[in-house]
């Protein structure tokens, strides 16, 4: 029987689909073909807004530029990915060896229990995405009888080199930019999963760890010494957690405020405008799942910064003033560092919480807001 790991399979074979997996084979290769896939099709994209910027109409430009915004966020996730392999390759280590080492300690099965909900998660935030790419290109992939003798729309607006309205060359486009859009929603998701999959495997290993030093009875010093050691492992872990997300925090931060503005934009003018059905599902779908990915960032610093405080609950709950002063002097640096606790920010600047998804969705209805006025 294998032994239980907090790793989803989901995220593994994620991360082998976007050649960010340690030690996958041919790497270097996959790496080169997802860019030039990405530069190629995404080059297109932005020359098709420029080119139309004048003479499409604002909803027009909003609609294209928060499409470009999308897959230029799955862009930039995927290059930081690739810059930090070796960083992501010691976190994967790190959860793979505590798993095995502390799972004598788990007398609650905790480890199996995060790796079911950590597999249960990541696996319906990678559906999710997928499946709003879906809903995204349903417009186009099932068009109305009243729209095939009229000229073909492309499924991402792009400023090809040749005619692609007909066949079999749009059928061809068609399939490809589904191929390009499918993926690269599966990749965001991917990242996104990852970090959900991370830090409820930080918050395991810490419940372990609380749970060892309460549900055992006291005998010795070394007891401590090991809580207050697990402390600096752990912190040494959220550290390079910190390091590989924190700017990945940021753009994804940025964007989802551009990206949800132009969404709920677009969502109100539809509902005041127009009754088709196809082009506000698209829109909704895809703002919920760009909200959905903003808190799930939000949530993991918000999450963190509740197992830290955890940890001082736990030993100043240990009875210390029962101990000997030697032995109780060792949980108050444990105390202290918890209630700084475990930092994950976006880029360095701020902490990332459940306050800063709220001001994100304010900020960007604040956007939406001034957009209507010019309209």
């Amino acid at each position: 029987m294998a032994p239980i790991n907090t790793i989803s399979q989901s995220v593994k074979y994620g991360l082998h689909y976007a050649a960010s997996w340690p030690d996958a084979s041919f790497l270097i290769l996959r790496k080169f073909l997802w860019m030039i896939l990405f530069s190629v099709l995404h080059w297109h994209q932005y020359s098709y807004v420029i080119a139309h910027f004048r003479s499409d109409t604002l909803m027009e430009i909003i609609d294209n530029l928060g499409t470009c915004l999308a897959f230029t966020l799955m862009g930039v996730k995927l290059v930081i990915a690739w810059a930090h392999h070796s960083l992501l390759r010691k976190i994967l280590i790190t959860m793979d060896e505590e798993c095995k080492k502390y799972a004598v300690m788990d007398t609650n099965n905790l480890i199996s229990k995060t790796a079911h909900l950590s597999f249960c998660l990541t696996t319906g935030i990678m559906s999710l995405y997928v499946i709003s790419t879906i809903f995204y290109a349903i417009d186009v992939l099932m068009p109305k009888e009243t729209n095939i003798t009229t000229s073909r729309k492309l499924l991402l607006k792009m400023d090809l080199p040749f005619d692609a309205s007909r066949w079999p060359i749009y059928n061809l486009v068609i399939t490809v930019q589904y191929f390009f859009q499918a993926s690269s929603a599966f990749m965001l998701s991917v990242f996104t999963a990852l970090l959900l999959m991370v830090v409820l495997h930080v918050g395991c290993q810490i419940d372990i760890m609380c749970q060892t030093l309460t549900n055992t009875r006291y005998e010795k010093e070394e007891q401590l010494k090991f809580f207050i050691s697990r402390h600096q492992d752990i912190i040494i872990f959220s550290e390079q957690i910190e390091q590989f997300f924190t700017y990945t925090a940021l753009i994804q931060l940025l964007t989802c405020t551009i990206i949800t503005c132009c969404l709920g934009y677009l969502i109100i003018i539809e509902l005041n405008t127009t009754n088709e059905s196809s082009m506000l599902t698209k829109c909704v779908v895809f703002y919920i799942s760009i909200s959905f990915e903003g808190l799930i960032y939000s949530f993991a610093g918000e999450y963190l910064s509740d197992k830290s405080k955890l940890i001082g609950n736990t030993a100043y709950e240990f009875l210390w003033y029962n101990l000997h002063p030697n032995e109780s002097r060792l949980l108050i640096p444990v105390i202290l560092r918890s209630q700084r606790g475990f930092t994950f920010t976006c880029g360095k600047f701020s902490s990332l919480s459940m306050e800063t998804f709220t001001s994100m969705m304010k900020a960007s209805a604040s956007y939406i807001s001034v957009l209507l006025a010019m309209t």
